[in-house]
């Protein structure tokens, strides 16, 4: 008797549900991504009890003919695809065919669907995947898709599922993501009966409709701080909108990447992000709606069953585009401003975000670059908040006005009063000195007269002598004496090593640094130049007035003059008018 059999189509369909159907937000999606595609200027959602008792999506799109509508719930069945080789040329949502077969398998489910010019509208009544009645439909223009009772003959599947407000914030972001994807069309969202969302398209052009979403799904104080990007590359284009760095959060929640306008979670566009930020995170998280274009067959949106991973053929291409742009732009948009709280009565003004540009030294977009603008047409980027411009420190003279508690060093600006860290500041034009020596191959060195020592583990000996050739061409000499006894014989002329300090240095690379061959050469100088703080103005130290105005002009001349190595800020700015409304004054000082 043979023992393989071929599964009946009732348990197959509910199979392919589990792969495609997890939760009440899966169906969410694949309804408006089926709407999307169909061309729809406006979008209805209305969610019963955390999506199991009902989600109801009607659109205005093209709708589909009565032909269609019974085929559009069989297997495989899909408009989208000819050949296999279709699925890398694909401009569309969903395409595999399954997404209506599968939620028709775990629901009790009504479709109803009306074409232009057609006499009538029709709709398709079934549940658990068997169809019960076919019927004429009112002659309303799109789809309306009902699947209520979700997972009703899969109870098991149905106990997997989270608390109801857990399930009800699933649902939000998926509609949150599907509008900022997709800014052409009009989404309205009511759960329980109550509207949560109402996002229509304005006549201002789509960066408009992008600021005025992000206001409304990021929430007014997170959109206050977030930043424009736009940016080129051969075959690619990187556009959105992201966090300052003084206004990151304690969370990644409010993070949307997008390729071709489809959510995705992809680690790679997170650490380009992240990466772009470099050392200004200090442990908080930034909020983006990052989006890149790509050709349709240089990444595969087809290794999952949710379509939310995504492979790409060009990865490095990608990280570097995404990062080196957000780095780029973040140097530009920097200030010294510092927000005060208003005082009582008054109206609180936030950080000036000035206009889109290219800082100096960003390459120009390539004119081969054939990619469409995700927002098409070229119109002008506007601040995303406007409030009054804060001067720029280094643009004039400053007047060193004394030191405040051995370790802040006060200047007049000329428009108000600028304070500044002296020992992150000095950390600051160290790193960015030694980091130029040794990228130009030139790193003075120093033989100590009388070589430093310091006691390791054996593991952390083993790791120090990993790295002793590739760090010698970074200025250091370490040797070994006993088996965990490490000496230091030369270091850059920069730095300045106690005891102490080279024992902390040594046990920290022993614990960061891995194996040399495996690390980025970026990295590996990073981690190493952060040492220079071991070098710089201590907190405490008296600083004379020429030694304060020299270290003001050394740091002019760093790429980031508004943060230390380790992401702390290194000065602020209180404006003439920050002064007086603090003593309630109308007039600047």
């Amino acid at each position: 008797m043979a023992e393989i059999k071929v599964l009946p189509e009732e348990v197959v369909a509910k199979i392919a549900a589990g792969e495609v159907i997890e939760r009440p937000a899966s169906v969410l999606k694949e309804l408006i991504e089926n709407s999307l595609d169909a061309g729809a200027a406006k979008i209805d959602i209305e969610i019963k009890k955390a999506g199991r008792g009902l989600i109801r999506v009607h659109d205005d799109g093209r709708g589909m003919a009565r032909e269609d509508l019974r085929l559009a719930l069989g297997r495989h069945a899909t408009s989208k695809l000819n050949t296999f080789e279709d699925i890398y040329s694909l401009a569309t949502f969903g395409f595999r065919g399954e997404a209506l077969y599968s939620i028709f398998a775990v629901s009790r489910l009504k479709m109803a669907s009306f074409v232009h010019g057609a006499p009538s509208g029709y709709e398709i009544e079934g549940e658990g995947g068997h169809v019960t009645a076919e019927i004429p439909a009112a002659p309303v223009k799109g789809t309306t898709i009902e699947a209520a009772d979700l997972f009703f003959n899969t109870p098991a599947r149905a106990k997997f599922m989270k608390s109801d407000t857990a399930e009800r914030a699933q649902l939000i972001r998926t509609v949150e993501e599907a509008a900022l994807a997709n800014l052409g069309t009009a989404f309205r969202l009511v759960i329980d009966d109550k509207e949560i969302l109402s996002l229509p398209v304005h006549p201002g052009g789509l960066w408009e409709n992008l600021k005025d979403r992000a206001a409304a799904i990021f929430g007014k104080n997170i959109y206050a701080g977030l930043v424009r990007i736009e940016s080129k590359a051969p075959g690619m284009a990187v556009y959105g909108l992201f966090s300052r760095p003084d206004a990151l959060s304690a969370t990644r929640v409010n993070q949307h990447f997008f390729v071709n306008r489809r959510p995705v979670s992809s680690a790679l566009l997170r650490q380009a992000l992240y990466r772009g930020y470099g050392h200004m995170l200090t442990g908080r998280h930034p909020a983006c709606a990052l989006f890149l274009e790509l050709a349709p067959d240089t990444f595969d949106a087809n290794i999952h069953p949710q379509k939310r991973d995504v492979k790409f053929s060009g990865e490095n291409e990608i990280f570097k585009t995404i990062s080196n742009t957000v780095f780029t732009e973040l140097l530009s948009k920097q200030t010294a401003a510092s927000p005060l709280p208003a005082v009582e009565g008054g109206k609180k003004e936030i950080f000036d975000v000035p206009s889109f540009r290219n800082s100096p030294d960003a390459a120009a977009p390539s004119a081969a670059a054939e990619t469409p603008s995700l927002f098409g047409g070229n119109e002008a980027l506007t601040p995303v908040s406007a409030a009054a411009p804060v001067p720029d420190w280094s643009a004039g003279d400053l007047k060193y006005l004394g030191q405040l508690a051995k370790s802040y060093l006060l200047f007049d600006s000329g428009s108000g009063l600028l304070v500044v860290d002296q020992h992150a500041a000095q950390e600051r034009i160290l790193f960015e000195k030694y980091l130029g020596e040794f990228s130009g191959g030139a790193i003075k060195v120093q033989p100590l007269i009388i070589p430093l020592e310091t006691e390791l583990s054996r593991s952390q000996m083993e790791t120090v002598l990993k790295w002793r050739d590739w760090m010698k061409t970074a200025g250091f000499e370490i040797d070994q004496r006993g088996p965990g006894t490490a000496l230091l014989r030369a270091a850059p002329a920069l730095f300045y090593f106690t005891q102490p300090a080279f024992a902390d240095f040594l046990g920290y690379l022993s614990e960061v640094l891995g194996e040399p061959q495996k690390a980025a050469e970026d990295m590996k100088r990073s981690i190493i130049a952060t040492m220079a703080c071991k070098k710089s103005i201590k907190a405490h130290d008296f600083v004379k007035p020429q030694e304060a105005l020299r270290l003001m002009e050394d740091l002019k001349k760093t790429k980031d003059s508004y943060h230390c190595p380790h992401g702390r800020p290194t000065l602020f700015h209180l404006s003439g008018q920050d002064i007086a409304r603090r003593f309630q004054r109308s007039a600047s000082v």
